[in-house]
């Protein structure tokens, strides 16, 4: 915990307009999940704010306290007091008089005038954080008022926007190394072009220190994306399910702690689009890796999915206190080269089909193509390539492949070239033989 700061706002000369204030110190945070189950600061959790006179106070003006990003438990009366740095022979003494609102608490003068340049301190207050905020700020501020309407409020401190303070922090943080492999099209999408058979997510927490912090006991993380279905080449046994240990080595979760470690527990939902990691606190809040292992193509991996990914985390305490971090971007999945789908394609007899590759670039590709139909996917690398500075029909070889696969109906085409996108264009024409229609599906 950050240690106390007294907030203090030196005030000079007399006025009857608002005076710059002369403020030293930093702002000290507070934790807002903490004040959320809390519900209020109290003067043993601050440092109870000063106000050094700019002017002398006489008997029966009244002194107004004001806070701003919390407001006073008005069932609580607070105490106003001088340090008679001015050393009077009867100090000055001030009576509490009321709450003007929420927000302010007015004191009167009244056994002696206080001197300027006295110090006075503002104690026994409670204070209600209902409606704190994330970067909201408590601080005060404070004026006198006159006994004589001529004069009205003087010595005025100005709004403590930019004086210390305490400021509402969300207690929880994340930093992420993101995700950011791109899958190679040369190996049949099946690993990645940099770090071939692993891509790796950082997740950076800070418990950041503040007031009334939460203890949390356990964390729990979800990563989505759009397909994990790769971790499924782990499955050993081949019995169509993922064990701890399985899933482990797919989704590898490792932490720098060396003594007095989190221990972390993964799940991967039935869709393979969420992995939820739960982590139980030992001492720390620890960080740690997710890193995605692949088979990669000399294994006969799975194909990889270009996919975007987000992260969130929820962390609970023993009791009923919570803080989050929104889902935020955890990386993507990038192809190397370009990707292009049409959305229908009938195959059988009944059809012929025209699917071209425009190559308009120098660099020559290799071409994938996979299948969609009925369920299930399917995948090959064809033996023809994107030749550069030409147009490539690949008709033939596909009709051959979706037979080969058992395709007799509609299905759904994706063609990627290992070359760069903004040089390539595919297009799908099919041919129905009996009525003779021509249709452009792409």
């Amino acid at each position: 915990m950050f240690k106390k700061t007294l907030v203090a706002l030196a005030l000079s000369g007399l006025s009857t307009a608002a005076l710059a204030a002369s403020v030293t110190g930093a702002d000290e945070k507070v934790s807002l999940e903490g004040v959320a189950v809390v519900g209020e600061l109290t003067q043993d959790d601050l440092a109870d704010p000063a106000f050094v006179q700019g002017a002398e106070y006489i008997v029966n003006d009244v002194i107004a306290i004001t806070v701003t990003g919390a407001k006073f438990d008005t069932t609580v009366d607070p105490v106003l007091s001088t340090d008679n740095n001015g050393g009077a022979t009867t100090p000055a003494s001030f009576a509490f008089v009321d709450f003007q609102g929420d927000n302010v608490a007015r004191f009167r003068v009244s056994t002696a005038n206080s001197a300027k340049g006295d110090t006075l301190t503002l104690s026994k207050f409670t204070l209600d954080t209902s409606d704190a905020v994330a970067k909201g700020k408590v601080s005060f501020s404070s004026k006198a008022i006159s006994v004589n309407p001529s004069i009205g409020d003087y010595d005025a401190s100005k709004a403590t926007s930019t004086a210390p303070a305490y400021t509402y922090v969300s207690q929880l943080t994340s930093d992420l190394t993101k995700f950011d492999g791109v899958i190679t099209t040369s190996k049949g999408r099946q690993q990645f072009a940099t770090d071939p058979l692993k891509d790796v997510l950082t997740v950076d927490l800070t418990n950041v220190s503040s007031l009334k912090p939460l203890t949390f006991t356990k964390l729990t993380h979800v990563l989505k994306g759009s397909d994990f279905s790769f971790a499924m080449d782990y499955d050993a046994d081949k019995d169509g399910k993922l064990s701890t240990a399985e899933l482990g080595n797919a989704l590898t979760i490792a932490t720098k702690a060396t003594a007095n470690a989190d221990t972390f527990a993964a799940k991967l939902n039935d869709n393979m689009t969420e992995l939820t990691i739960t982590q139980t606190v030992d001492t720390d809040i620890d960080s740690f890796t997710v890193t995605a292992n692949v088979k990669g193509q000399a294994a006969k991996g799975s194909v990889l999915t270009k996919q975007s990914f987000t992260f969130e985390t929820t962390a609970t305490t023993a009791s009923t206190g919570t803080a989050s971090i929104p889902a935020a971007s955890a990386g993507a999945w990038t192809l190397d080269g370009s990707s292009d789908d049409i959305e229908l394609m009938p195959f059988g007899t009944e059809y012929a089909q025209s699917i071209t590759v425009a190559n308009r670039g120098t660099v020559e590709g290799a071409i994938t193509v996979t299948l969609k139909a009925e369920g299930k996917t399917y995948t090959k690398e064809l033996t023809q390539v994107a030749a550069a500075n030409s147009v490539t029909n690949i008709s033939l070889e596909v009709a051959a492949f979706a037979k080969e696969s058992g395709i007799t109906g509609n299905a759904h085409v994706n063609v990627v070239v290992n070359a760069p996108s903004g040089n390539i264009g595919v297009k799908g024409v099919y041919y129905h033989k009996a009525s003779a229609d021509r249709v452009l599906t792409y």
